[in-house]
């Protein structure tokens, strides 16, 4: 999975942009342009605070998006959960690499169905498709692959950081080691030096003391 930004940055940041997921959701602009922009903030959500952020602002800020009174948005609802789902969860499972097609197919799969069942006599209705139909496949295809690569630029970048930071970790505390053996050579090398410098009786032969004690015996 992807490496989430560190504490306490994950949490702020990751709700920020929950919040500009809510904010998008309620905001006054066409159907598809707030649902693609939940979508983009959902994927940033993910780059920086994983998984938990992610279904949050998929899940929880299209829900709160009712409480600005439009019905072409209550109506477009089913489609816009179960394409944040899917692509969520396609992004969980298929993660790196094939996550760029698997997650953005899934995000527009339920708009597709949708389209194909709604051309058909007894599925027949019409929906409030901002811009046309593939206008909003179009759309929110390029969002989520925007979103996927961006998450994917940014792991990348965690994943450099680390082993940098892991090689001065290291390299501190073998400095250390090596000053504290500097110091011990230096002390044992002193050490040596004083015993070298006293006679056999333990005396240093420089001693004034010990020359009269002798030539008094």
């Amino acid at each position: 999975m992807i490496r989430a930004a560190p504490e306490p940055q994950r949490t702020i940041i990751g709700t920020f942009l929950v919040l500009a997921a809510i904010v998008a959701a309620v905001a006054p602009m066409s159907v598809a342009l707030r649902s693609a922009t939940v979508v983009l903030f959902t994927y940033l959500a993910f780059a920086v605070g994983g998984m938990p952020f992610a279904y949050i602002a998929a899940l929880v800020a299209p829900a709160l998006g009712l409480l600005a009174g439009d019905v072409a948005w209550m109506i477009m609802l089913p489609v816009v959960l179960s394409g944040n789902l899917l692509a969520m969860l396609g992004l969980e499972y298929a993660w790196r690499w094939a996550a760029i097609v698997v997650s953005p197919a899934l995000l527009v799969a339920p708009a597709v169905f949708v389209q194909a069942m709604s051309q058909r006599d007894l599925f027949r209705v019409e929906l409030p498709w901002d811009d046309g139909r593939g206008a909003w496949v179009g759309l929110h295809l390029l969002v989520a692959v925007f979103g996927v690569l961006i998450a994917l630029l940014v792991d990348r970048q965690r994943a450099r950081g680390v082993p940098s930071r892991g090689r001065a970790e290291v390299r501190r505390p073998q400095g250390a080691a090596g000053a504290a053996s500097a110091a011990g050579a230096a002390s044992a090398a002193g050490a040596a030096s004083a015993t070298r410098g006293r006679g056999p009786t333990g005396r240093n032969p420089t001693d004034p003391a010990a020359g009269s004690r002798t030539r008094d015996r």
